[in-house]
């Protein structure tokens, strides 16, 4: 996410790309329980001054549920990151519209030939919300906090591949010794070894940078009044009601052309709709679906744009039935109908997936076959794993975050997997209570045995979908929540990161995800996501970029009513 997370089904993943998050996905995606502020927080005196009612620049659009944290450092799901992706920055971003890495915080960086030191200027005139310039010191601080075990960030693989980074996170060292700042205007990061996505790690909104006075605060103030140097800054949060963000008027980038933002905290996904419909919000993100009665009204404002994330559910790998069990999990593959859910039960927006890659990323493998529906496959593969006919197998749940669109694809696989004898039970649970279920924690599975999830990539490459999601050291919340263990794996994705040929790159991630995918069968493989997003028309300077929906740049929006 990045992010893992995932809003529905019919729509990308939303809140786990991450990330992912998915990611969704990635999808995937987030997922760290945070604490959440209560009603009516006060805004900070430095905050940019609102124009008059009638001039003032308002943009509103829709998240499902509340954040559950607004610290970048705990961020791992799309509802948190639409917030903090707008109220913080790193030392570098990727652009929206081209995926390239461009400067954030630093103006500048060097890489050594031998890929091993990375050397960034920083911006002179970069502002904390607090009226604080930022220094070198506040990005060691940043990126010391967020490998530090007392954090405990689910996210710490992000920094990871710095020298030191290991030994620190571990609490055997008191330092990092890969992170050093000889000037308040230069950072230089030497890594272990060489790490090809570096830069697109650094893109992500974990390892923002961040004031120390703040995130210092034993009382953690910080939750409920997140302080960044992002264009927009957190003024109020009414918990189950509203996030309000206001234009931060010293952000380096030039403070943006909107004035307000409300982020409006709707559910229902009815009441959702009516409230667009009414102009009580500007933009939508589950827009109604094509054999939806309100689709051909809302037709002329929906925005249908490429999302680099997948779709699936997930087997819980360290606990019956599915642990040392393959035969079993591709039973369950050949008996779903992924062409049926997304082309005749919910039409439009998704893709049936074969794999973990998405269509657009270098390594993404047309010709692996995936698991078409077979369902005489799979009663073999029934049979083969110890239960012919679904004889013995006792009822296993299938769990899946709350939404109508989920609990529609819950009850098809639940009727697709009875036609083999396979009998399962559907549970749901809110965000907050999701999370902990399919995650547990590093050292402990979760109680859910199958579960909705989905992860979209925070940067475009292989390795940011398949070393969060497959990675052995990545159990648990750092995203590998199925609990996957593959030595083969792990060591083609280590190969991965220090090819410096493209191709011999995307080769060895489509080995890797062949072995995950036909060998080992880790999910139930859904959907790759299309994104559709309703914007009314009086919104200006969109950006659909394919990091999703609430990775759209807020800051390059305007309000202009007058052709509308």
């Amino acid at each position: 996410m990045h992010a893992v997370s995932f809003r529905s089904a019919a729509t990308p993943p939303a809140s786990t790309s991450r990330r992912g998050a998915l990611r969704l996905p990635a999808l995937l995606i987030l997922l760290a329980a945070g604490v959440l502020a209560p009603a009516g927080i006060a805004c900070r005196d430095d905050r940019a001054p609102a124009g008059s009612a009638a001039d003032e620049q308002v943009f509103r659009f829709r998240l499902r549920e509340d954040p559950p944290t607004l610290d970048p450092a705990m961020t791992s799901d799309n509802l948190s990151e639409a917030i903090t992706a707008n109220v913080f920055r790193g030392l570098v971003q990727l652009d929206p519209e081209t995926l390239t890495i461009v400067p954030a915080v630093a103006a500048a960086w060097e890489i050594s030939p031998d890929h091993l030191t990375y050397t960034f200027t920083l911006r002179d005139d970069v502002i904390f919300h607090n009226g604080r310039r930022l220094t070198a010191d506040d990005v060691v601080y940043s990126f010391t906090r967020l490998l530090d075990p007392a954090v405990n960030s689910p996210r710490r693989f992000v920094l990871e591949p710095i020298d030191g980074a290991g030994p620190f996170a571990e609490g055997t060292s008191s330092s990092v010794t890969g992170l050093t700042s000889p000037d308040p205007h230069t950072i230089r990061i030497r890594l272990a070894r060489p790490y090809a996505p570096f830069l697109g790690l650094l893109s992500m909104v974990n390892a923002a940078i961040l004031p120390r006075e703040v995130y210092d605060d034993p009382q953690r103030g910080y939750q409920r009044s997140p302080v960044g140097c992002g264009p927009f800054l957190v003024s109020r949060w009414e918990q189950s009601n509203l996030i309000e963000l206001r234009a931060f008027d010293r952000f380096y980038g030039g403070r943006p052309t909107i004035d307000r933002i409300e982020a409006r905290i709707i559910e229902n996904l009815v009441s959702a709709l009516q409230e667009y419909r009414a102009g009580g919000l500007d933009s939508l993100d589950q827009p109604p679906a094509e054999d939806d009665a309100l689709y051909e009204e809302l037709k002329p404002e929906i925005r249908r744009y490429p999302y680099i994330a997948t779709g699936y559910f997930g087997f819980n790998l360290a606990i019956p039935p599915f642990k040392g069990n393959p035969a079993l999990r591709k039973a369950i593959n050949y008996a779903v109908d992924k062409k049926y859910l997304w082309e005749i039960l919910m039409p439009g927006g998704n893709i049936p997936a074969h794999g973990i890659i998405p269509p657009g990323i270098a390594g993404y493998d047309p010709n692996l076959p995936g698991y078409p529906v077979d369902l005489g496959r799979a009663r073999s593969l029934l049979a083969e794993a110890g239960y012919p006919g679904g004889r013995g197998l006792a009822p296993f749940t299938l769990w899946s975050n709350t939404s109508e669109d989920n609990r529609r694809i819950a009850l098809q696989i639940q009727s697709d997997l009875k036609r083999i004898g396979v009998q399962v039970t559907l549970r749901e649970a809110d965000w907050a209570a999701y999370i902990p279920a399919v995650e547990g924690t590093a050292e402990k599975p979760g109680q859910a045995q199958m579960f909705r999830f989905g992860w979209n990539l925070d940067y475009p490459d292989a390795d940011a979908i398949l070393r969060p999601l497959l990675y052995s050291s990545n159990i648990g919340p750092a995203g590998n929540s199925i609990r996957y263990h593959n030595p083969q794996v792990d060591r083609l994705l280590d190969e991965a990161l220090i090819a410096t040929d493209p191709q011999k790159r995307a080769a060895l991630y489509r080995e890797a995800e062949r072995i995950a995918v036909m060998d080992d069968a880790v999910f139930l493989f859904l959907n790759y996501y299309e994104s559709w997003t309703l914007f009314k028309p009086w919104v200006k300077g969109i950006v659909l970029t394919p990091l999703g929906e609430f990775r759209i740049p807020l800051e390059r929006l305007r309000i202009d009513r007058s052709g509308s």
